[in-house]
């Protein structure tokens, strides 16, 4: 079958793939057929990185040929490193204008794009995904004007959690954070009690208040996966958290420097008494630290105990490198990955994963681990530092 005559279906799920204007430089001169199916079908735009001179042309590709707005479904726009993409995208073409778009992300937005932006958003009625890297102001009044539309994805960067009437008429089910600790959670989830989703970039340690002590007596029943990309916090911080999320069902956490983490009783106490569908825990602890060898071998595997292995079926590796050890959960889920040429590494004997590092897209390989027989392999680097 030639490739022009495969059904129109099957074009427009692979254009979900695709960004429009790849789609266009490559669709839009074939025949009358594709020129007519690309202004018909939905499109994601993402001006991200983007050239001023790729930009400009296809800002006027839009403006020559309007039927393409109501077309777009998300939209991507970004001043980092672009010289002022934001407004020049806002003065040549207004949101509301995309009466179908249901996903918008600005990144790094400045003080030239407030009063007019303020106004476009509150016309987004049907918005369903809403994502901004800005000041905590301008995130507080950019959110005040959302309260209209429907929003259910979130991702802000750290604000105070104190203004919170703006959550109060929001359905959110999935929320992506970039800075918070318990005190912020605390107030969140009493204004977000659809929440399913959510992920904290860089959860800090706390003191403990009596806000959070009170916490204890919330339940926050919709959500099941929870995400810390980075945690500084300590075990009792996590531990009044997760109590209170006992329908959780995925929980993922990197704490690189936290010793008290690495305590396999406490957390199966834990799981057992508070979190009993918890089916996913992906964690990377580490430490730093003067203790022996063999206490460090120890702490380790209490991990390997039938809890882990046969209960849960969660396996672990473990690392030790001089005063530096760490262990963590497989398969490896994380996107960056250290490999040094005095590391000793400890592989559970009960599994074996070929696709161990799969998930690993940067690695940073000190030039002695290079050897012929290493059993570590990584197949989808995209980014490869060599370290001395």
């Amino acid at each position: 079958m030639k490739f022009e005559l495969l059904p129109n279906e099957i074009f427009v799920e692979c254009f979900q793939y695709l960004n429009a204007p790849d789609i266009f430089n490559s669709f839009d001169r074939l025949n009358y057929h594709f020129h007519t199916l690309i202004r018909n079908s939905p499109l994601h735009l993402n001006f991200q990185q983007f050239k001023k001179s790729l930009f400009n042309e296809f800002c006027q590709t839009i403006l020559t040929n309007p039927e393409i707005k109501q077309n777009i479904i998300s939209l991507q726009l970004s001043n980092e490193s672009t010289c002022g993409q934001i407004q020049s995208f806002l003065s040549l073409i207004s949101l509301n204008e995309f009466i179908h778009l249901r996903s918008l992300s600005l990144i790094d937005i400045n003080d030239e794009n407030d009063e007019q932006l303020l106004s476009m958003l509150s016309l987004l009625s049907n918005l369903d995904c809403f994502s901004c890297t800005c000041s905590e102001y301008k995130t507080l009044k950019i959110i005040s004007v959302l309260t209209k539309s429907k929003i259910r994805m979130l991702t802000v960067p750290q604000f105070n959690f104190n203004s919170t009437s703006v959550y109060k008429t929001m359905s959110i089910t999935s929320l992506t954070i970039s800075n918070c600790d318990l005190s912020d959670l605390c107030q969140l989830f009493k204004y977000t009690p659809m929440l399913k989703y959510l992920k904290c970039e860089h959860f800090y340690n706390s003191q403990i208040t009596d806000d959070e002590l009170n916490f204890t007596n919330t339940n926050i029943v919709y959500l099941q996966k929870l995400i810390i990309d980075s945690s500084s916090a300590k075990f009792q911080v996590l531990e009044l958290l997760l109590k209170r999320i006992s329908n959780l069902k995925i929980f993922s956490i990197f704490a690189p420097n936290v010793l008290e983490l690495i305590d396999a009783n406490r957390w199966q106490h834990l799981i057992e008494s508070s979190l009993p569908y918890l089916h996913t825990f992906n964690f990377n602890f580490g430490y730093y630290a003067h203790h022996s060898y063999n206490e460090k071998l120890i702490k380790f595997q209490q991990f390997q105990t039938d809890f882990w292995h046969k209960q849960h079926h969660w396996y672990t590796n473990y690392e030790i490198e001089g005063f530096t050890a760490l262990i963590y959960t497989l398969p490896y889920v994380w996107n960056e990955y250290t490999l040094t040429s005095t590391m000793n590494r400890y592989n559970d004997s009960l599994i074996s994963y070929s696709n161990e590092f799969d998930n690993v897209k940067n690695l940073f390989l000190c030039t002695k681990a290079i050897k012929n027989n290493s059993p570590c392999f990584f197949r989808n680097i995209q980014s490869l530092i060599l370290i001395n």
